[in-house]
């Protein structure tokens, strides 16, 4: 049984690769076919935290990923946080989730912590939840429209389900991000065990 500041348990079940193929497949129109893959960077690369590597990317294009980032899982009182970070030079590093040696070449040097952008997380019983925290002030640039994320997620020993949409801040209409509700991911590789104790 896990609890709201187990971290080691989110970190584990965080580090995977997820697909949403059966969404995909089941709605076409509304889902396309993408891949999350979390990979264990190694212990303390960030202080006093947990962190994973990040690509998501369509199925068809996964060297060429739309999102990188390195996530910092740590303990805030009674709750777990995880940190965003941007990655400087993302593009030389494209595939590192898959590619332990491009993997090591991820160092702090190369990320920038995204103010105001922490998500907040819970324990729920039988898996994790997660949302951006309040203030509508995590800004996101996407086709030279700045936007506010709204997002969240929640995660099993298994599954990955999340919900990123970017809004306007003026009048706080979706500009970007699923219309039709949750990307439904499963897990298809665990690399939990590279998660150092």
């Amino acid at each position: 049984m896990s609890h709201s500041t187990d971290v080691t348990t989110l970190a584990r079940w965080m580090a995977s690769e997820f697909s949403n193929q059966a969404q995909a497949i089941e709605n076409p129109p509304l889902y396309a076919h993408i891949k999350v893959c979390m990979r264990p960077l190694p212990k303390d690369f960030l202080p006093g935290s947990i962190s994973l590597y990040l690509e998501q990317a369509y199925a068809f294009a996964l060297m060429q990923p739309y999102r990188v980032r390195v996530l910092s899982l740590k303990t805030v009182d009674n709750h777990i946080e995880v940190e965003n970070y941007k990655v400087k030079d993302a593009e030389q590093l494209y595939g590192a989730s898959r590619d332990l040696e491009k993997l090591a070449q991820v160092s702090v040097d190369r990320v920038e912590r995204m103010s105001r952008c922490n998500f907040i997380v819970d324990w729920a019983g039988a898996s994790f939840k997660a949302e951006i925290e309040p203030g509508n002030a995590c800004m996101v640039v996407r086709n030279d429209k700045e936007t506010y994320l709204d997002s969240k997620f929640e995660v099993t020993s298994s599954t990955l389900t999340s919900w990123d949409r970017g809004r306007d801040p003026a009048t706080d209409e979706r500009v970007w991000g699923a219309i039709a509700g949750p990307f439904e991911f499963v897990k298809v590789a665990d690399y939990s065990a590279e998660i150092s104790a």
